[in-house]
Parts: C-alpha cells; structure tokens; sequence
C-alpha cells in the first residue's frame, strides 16, 4: 500500500517539467532502496575459491537451516 502526498513549490517559469522529473526520479530511486535485492544460490557460488563443490556446499546448507 502507497500513500500519496502533494507537494506545491514556487520554480522560474519555463522549468516546471524539469522539477518534475527530477522529483521523480527521487521517488523512484527512494522505492529502489526500499526494495530488498534478490539473490541467489547460484549468484553466490563460484564468487570465493573452495574445494567443495556447490552440491556440497548446497547440502550442508540444507542441513544447517533444517537439521
């Protein structure tokens, strides 16, 4: 759910559409940072060296979260 706000401020005639944008352009960035990153097991692996492979580090994974 989204709340709306109006926002009124005085600019030079002529930039009216570049306040705009730019006010939009914050919202969005705002609502970006809101936002959790996804990340996947397979966006993980391979990023440190080990010996194991990803099968293995994905099975001691399940037996560390669920015993």
């Amino acid at each position: 759910m989204m709340g709306e706000i109006t926002v009124k401020i005085s600019v030079p005639d002529g930039m009216e559409e570049l306040f705009k944008k730019e006010l939009e352009a914050l919202t969005a960035g705002l609502l970006k940072l809101k936002k959790k990153p996804s990340v996947t097991l397979d966006d993980v692996f391979g990023i440190m060296p080990s010996e194991k492979s990803s099968k293995e580090m994905r099975l001691e994974l399940y037996e560390e979260l669920f015993g």
